[in-house]
């Protein structure tokens, strides 16, 4: 995985639309929390990686840094997790809503029923949520050459889901 994550992974990565999107929530979060931070920078990785349950990832993060208190920095993770099989949806699951882990460390995953997609986790396990990925084009093809944005339902759904991840845990 690395340099031809481009070529062999296509559309993985976080596209300009889904990046965009993102930074509109997550560049200056001290409306929605108890505490004011500085923006500090964004971090985009490199390639795309694996996880023990074989499901591709990318990843971005968003550091911020309290006011306040300069020794207090804040990072908020983001992954785009490609689910190409029902089987992989099902690591998915188990991963952040196992039924053998604590209620609150559980993250409600979205039902998905349309297979290969994408989904956004903001967080980590127990802090943090997960979406779907939903475009105005069907296809990779489509998406890529005509229609690369998300639905408005979508991003409204992401902004929700950030304001309520802030507001409870910053």
């Amino acid at each position: 995985m690395g340099i031809f994550d481009f070529a062999l992974r296509p559309g993985q990565r976080f596209s300009k639309e889904e990046l965009r999107v993102l930074d509109q929530n997550l560049n200056s979060i001290s409306a929605y929390t108890k505490k004011k931070y500085r923006f500090s920078h964004r971090g985009i990785s490199d390639d795309i990686s694996g996880t023990h349950y074989g499901i591709d990832r990318h990843r971005v993060w968003y550091s911020h840094q309290d006011i306040n208190n300069e020794n207090n920095d804040v990072q908020i993770d983001c992954s785009k997790y490609f689910i190409n099989t029902e089987n992989t949806y099902d690591c998915l699951k188990n991963f952040f809503d196992d039924p053998y882990m604590e209620k609150k460390s559980r993250i409600k995953v979205p039902k998905l029923t349309k297979f290969p997609t994408f989904v956004l986790c903001v967080g980590w396990t127990g802090c943090g949520f997960l979406t779907e990925f939903k475009y105005n084009a069907e296809n990779l093809i489509d998406r890529t050459l005509e229609n690369p944005h998300l639905t408005e339902k979508c991003i409204k759904e992401i902004q929700a889901n950030t304001i309520k991840f802030l507001k409870d845990n910053y």
